[in-house]
């Protein structure tokens, strides 16, 4: 029995030795974050292949600030003006910088601009990607004699012409004195020229606004270089 006690003793002690050498060791832990060699750029995900790093990219500011459209109503011309075709300028741009570009689909809709121009002239040039209509019938033909079968010979034709739905207006408002500056188009009461530019040739606040249908407007905005 006393044999018995002594092994039950000796038992005890050895495992409380074990378990006090264990607790004076420290178990490593693991770093599960990535470590990002970009510095303070931001990983994107990119499904299950892992993720991308993106550096932060610059961005340049533009003066155009989205605008809410104006009621037609609203818009009025003092004196009322018929506004002719400007004249087209060549090499416009050569001392000018591009301060912001679009391109805008047209649906019968409207898009608008406001924009303070403190250092004229602010030049508006367009052009316009106008669809086409394909339409099929019959002509008289004239490499053919009359008979007595074909009294009248035709000959089919295929006549291919811009889609006259198609239609494009920009209108440049001075906001202080509601006097719309200047205006410009294609279709309807305009010609269809498919580029043009219009330009607007004194300092103030601006609404500049788009409307149209069934094209596609590619605008940019250019104003002169900074002295």
């Amino acid at each position: 029995m006393i044999t018995m006690r002594r092994v039950a003793i000796i038992t005890i002690i050895l495992i409380l030795m074990i378990l006090l050498a264990g607790c004076g060791q420290r178990v490593p832990t693991r770093n599960t974050s990535t470590k990002n060699p970009w510095g303070n750029a931001t990983p994107t995900p990119r499904g299950t292949g892992g993720s991308t790093l993106q550096t932060p990219v610059p961005t340049t500011t533009s003066p155009l600030i989205q605008a809410t459209i104006i009621p037609e109503k609203t818009v009025t011309t003092t004196p009322v003006a018929t506004y002719r075709s400007q004249p087209q300028v060549s090499n416009a741009t050569a001392n000018m910088t591009l301060i912001d570009k679009k391109k805008m689909p047209f649906s019968y809709n409207r898009t608008a601009y406001k924009l303070e121009l403190e250092n004229p002239p602010l030049l508006i040039e367009y052009t316009l990607t106008v669809p086409t209509v394909t339409r099929t019938g019959v002509e008289k033909d004239p490499t053919r004699a009359p008979t007595e079968n074909d009294p009248n010979p035709t000959r089919p034709v295929t006549i291919t012409y811009p889609d006259p739905t198609a239609w494009f207006e920009v209108t440049a408002l001075n906001t202080d004195n509601k006097q719309v500056i200047a205006r410009e188009g294609y279709g309807r009461q305009y010609d269809v020229r498919v580029s043009k530019q219009v330009w607007v040739r004194y300092p103030g606040s601006y609404y500049i606004e788009f409307a149209g249908n069934r094209l596609t407007a590619d605008v940019e905005f250019w104003i002169p270089n900074a002295s």
